[in-house]
Order: C-alpha cells, then structure tokens, then sequence
C-alpha cells in the first residue's frame, strides 16, 4: 500500500523518474518546510532522508550549518532567499511544475464564482504585482492592514488565512503584511467590498481552517492538488510555479546537468 501511495504521488508530480533510482553511496539529505508539495516531493525520493522545518529560510540555515545537503522549495522563494541570504544559490531546472489557487470553503459557492471574477477581471493588475515581488522592486511593494476579526461582522469581511513567513508570497514588516498573496487579497477585498482580515497561523493549519472559525479563504503560495480539493474549492490558478533546489554557493555538482533526470541522478550519487 505505500509504495501504491508512493507511486501516485509520484505520478501526480511529475517525477516519475525518480522511482528508478537506487542504491545511492551516500544518503543525501533534504530540507523542506513541512506541510509543502516540496515535501511530498521528496518523499517520493529514494536514496534521500529528509528533514522537515517549520520554514524554508530556517531549511536554508540548516543547510549553510551542514544539517542538510539542499533544499526543495518553490522558484520565487529560492530567489526571495538567495536574496536575503549569502552563500547559497539555487538550480533553475524544474523538478516539478505546480499551481497556486486561493482555497474556499465549499459551502461559499457564489464566494468562488465571485472571486474567480476578480481575477479575471484584474488579471493585468495581478500580473504587474507578482512581476514586481519576482524583479525585487521593493520601493514599490504596498504594506496591507489587517482589520480585527469581527464576528457581529461576518457579512462584511473577508478573513484569509496565510502562513507569513512565505517571502515574496506573504510577510510581515512592521505592523504590516506584504507580499504577491497579500496585495491580492486587498484587490479582493476591494473588489467584494469587504474589509479585509489577515489571520496568521503555521503552514499545515491554513488550508483546514477554511470555513472554521470565521475563515473565507487561505492564500499561501497553495498548490491545487486533489488531497486539498477533497476539503476545500479553489479558484483558477493565477500563477504557475516551479519547485527547484537550493545548494551552497559553491557547489559544482550540478554544473553538467541538464535536466530533471540529471539533477535526480546528482542528488542519488551526491557527489
């Protein structure tokens, strides 16, 4: 039975490659933040141990520390992290493509056609705000305020749920929320004339809590998969994403790959 769930994952990912290799010299060791496609990725992986953190920066720090070998994160935030943080680089071969999707609750119906409708309608607008996060034109990202949650008020806010420690997705500066999801969710909440309430919690908490406690919708770089379709609706995809590794700077193990096939037999061999 888990090599049957192995195996559809697998499929699901598009890494059905990496079932055919075996026996590695080495066990390489993987860094992930827990509750990601990037960790049901890895976990496909043989020949690989993985550790998971509650962060992917912190995956990073371990992996500047020796921990871990690399790191399996999504394309923006491997850019948002060689950014903030020297030493390391990342490999810009897709392992695996995804898409992000705002999840609902399923008993909003019209919430989902409505917001569909945003993203259609302000596509233009979307697209220029992910284009500046990906160009890091900082002098020009826009801080979002959360309202406090009011539950005499549910009619007229819009509670999403986020995990903020997803840079360039969503963060916290200050007193403020920034990143692409957040400045979406304002368009949104403009859009509905709504007022809008960020609720912040860890990762693996924010696609459940769809429709519990007052929450309409969870925006956190999430991945449309079937697990998540059972107990939430999405909307249409507004961004397609590439899941990547991050190494140390130095690294030239991966300098003749081309590939998917490549990387996976690099990372089976390590070195």
């Amino acid at each position: 039975m888990k090599k049957l769930i192995t195996l559809i994952l697998t499929l699901m990912l598009g890494v059905t490659a990496c079932l055919g290799f075996t026996g590695c010299a080495k066990t390489t060791k993987i860094g992930v933040q827990e509750g990601t496609t990037s960790l049901m990725y890895t976990e496909c992986l043989k020949g690989v141990s993985v550790s998971s953190y509650t962060t992917f920066p912190l995956a990073a720090e371990a992996m500047k520390n020796g921990n871990v070998d690399y790191v399996v994160c999504d394309k923006a935030t491997a850019m948002s992290i060689c950014n903030t943080m020297g030493g390391i680089k990342y490999i810009d071969i897709a392992l695996s493509t995804e898409f992000y999707g705002i999840a609902m609750d399923k008993a909003q119906t019209q919430l989902n056609a409505s917001i569909n409708q945003v993203l259609a309608d302000k596509a233009d607008e979307i697209q220029a705000i992910i284009d500046k996060y990906m160009a890091g034109d900082s002098a020009n990202y826009v801080g979002v305020t959360s309202a406090e949650k009011d539950i005499n008020n549910k009619e007229g806010q819009l509670v999403v749920a986020t995990n903020a420690e997803f840079a360039p997705w969503e963060y916290v500066n200050g007193d403020k929320y920034y990143g692409i999801d957040m400045e979406i969710a304002q368009i949104l909440a403009d859009e509905l004339d709504l007022e809008l309430v960020i609720d912040d919690m860890a990762f693996e908490s924010v696609v459940s809590s769809v429709g519990n406690h007052g929450v309409d919708i969870a925006m956190s770089g999430i991945t449309i998969t079937n697990e998540r379709k059972e107990i939430v609706n999405f909307s249409t995809s507004y961004y397609t994403e590439s899941i990547v590794l991050l190494c140390k700077e130095d690294c030239d193990v991966f300098a003749s790959a081309g590939t998917v096939v490549d990387m996976l037999n690099v990372l089976c061999k390590n070195k």
